[in-house]
């Protein structure tokens, strides 16, 4: 018989906690509603190395029972890279798939001889690819990224952000620590979020959401892009286009800037210089949810001080964690969260996962999948 955690006569059971979400009540109604549908006769094993790997386990076996799991560490920082035991050499030398915390990779990425797919738990991969040796040939497996996931948080985030900051939020609640009743002058100069334009750099599938959310408050949505697209492929929430060479016009007619650009030879140092000058006449606000090296902290600091930016909100920076010594901690006119905008949660990368799983075990093309050259 074809083993198959599809291939069932009775719908898989999920308990209240794993369908808590909306997005995971969706799965469970698709997964009850499948049924007889073949797959391979072996199912290849999935090994875990990442700091996720006992609630990715639990989870994926809920998914998919006949699927082998093997958890070869798990006591892992989420952020700080840490060099492989012997032991884990080993274990993961007969990996086939590998689910796995991209930062742990470098150590490892020429050494898994039987290794066709790696699945990042991370949406970015920059942690990995840097360490790329050029005098080496390309890895030859596969590698994916968590995609199709992040565009809604990311856009709660830039979207609570800008409209804290137009309605005053923060004096609000320095005024309610206070016991103040204040009704002055700067409510009387509140801007509606569709009379202001925002510019999002990097429209991908989180750009893309962004812009969407954006749009529905009737802001005005600029969106920077490599190369031109044709009408087919672009976003009907986005109102005008431009690519890299045009980023100072974005800057002089954006409000917000919101950076979402991942880290690649091109976009590396984007932002640094004086190009933030073009923000002057708008004292645009910068939201840094993309990549940490778009722009270095000399640039930022220098752009506030010298009034180009008003507000700069930054959830990435060039090193992290972000030192104590840095300026941006004790600089009014920053906004600094710990790379928290969007962030894996167990059952969102197991759905991810599932679902790309049964494409590689029925021999279709991956989603998400990374350039090796690109970066992206």
């Amino acid at each position: 018989p074809r083993a198959s955690c599809l291939s069932t006569s009775r719908p898989l059971q999920f308990d209240t906690l794993f369908c808590s979400d909306s997005v995971s009540k969706v799965c469970c109604q698709q997964f009850r509603a499948q049924t007889h549908r073949p797959m391979a006769s072996r199912l290849p094993a999935v090994h875990l190395y990442t700091h996720m790997g006992e609630s990715l386990r639990e989870l994926l076996h809920r998914l998919c029972p006949e699927m082998p799991l093997k958890i070869v560490r798990t006591d892992f920082d989420t952020l700080v890279p840490s060099d492989p035991t012997p032991e884990d050499v080993n274990a993961l030398q007969e990996a086939e798939i590998l689910l796995m915390d991209p930062n742990l990779m470098p150590p490892l990425m020429y050494h898994l001889p039987n290794l066709k797919w790696m699945q990042s738990t991370w949406a970015g991969v920059d942690s990995m690819l840097k360490h790329l040796d050029k005098t080496k040939p390309l890895p030859s497996y596969t590698l994916t990224r968590f995609g199709g996931v992040f565009g809604p948080a990311m856009a709660e985030y830039v979207l609570s952000n800008i409209i804290a900051r137009e309605r005053r939020f923060h004096t609000q609640w320095e005024n309610q620590a206070k016991g103040v009743w204040y009704r002055g002058e700067i409510y009387n100069n509140q801007r509606p979020l569709s009379s202001m334009s925002v510019g999002i750099l990097g429209l991908g599938d989180i750009g893309k959401e962004i812009a969407r959310c954006c749009k529905t408050f009737g802001m005005t949505v600029w969106g920077m892009v490599r190369s031109e697209l044709t009408q087919d492929r672009r976003s009907p929430h986005v109102d005008h286009y431009r690519q890299f060479a045009e980023l100072p016009e974005i800057l002089q007619k954006c409000d917000y800037v919101c950076n979402v650009l991942p880290s690649t030879a091109e976009t590396k140092g984007l932002l640094n210089g004086n190009i933030m000058e073009n923000c002057r006449e708008r004292k645009s606000v910068f939201i840094n949810v993309g990549r940490g090296d778009v722009i270095n902290e000399e640039t930022l600091v220098t752009a506030i001080q010298a009034g180009w930016i008003s507000h700069a909100v930054l959830d990435v920076f060039e090193t992290e964690p972000l030192p104590a010594t840095s300026k941006l901690w004790k600089m009014p006119q920053v906004t600094i969260t710990p790379h928290v905008a969007a962030i894996t949660l167990p059952v969102q990368m197991a759905e991810m996962f599932y679902a790309n799983y049964q494409r590689y075990v029925k021999g279709e093309g991956l989603k998400y999948t990374v350039s090796w050259n690109s970066g992206y």
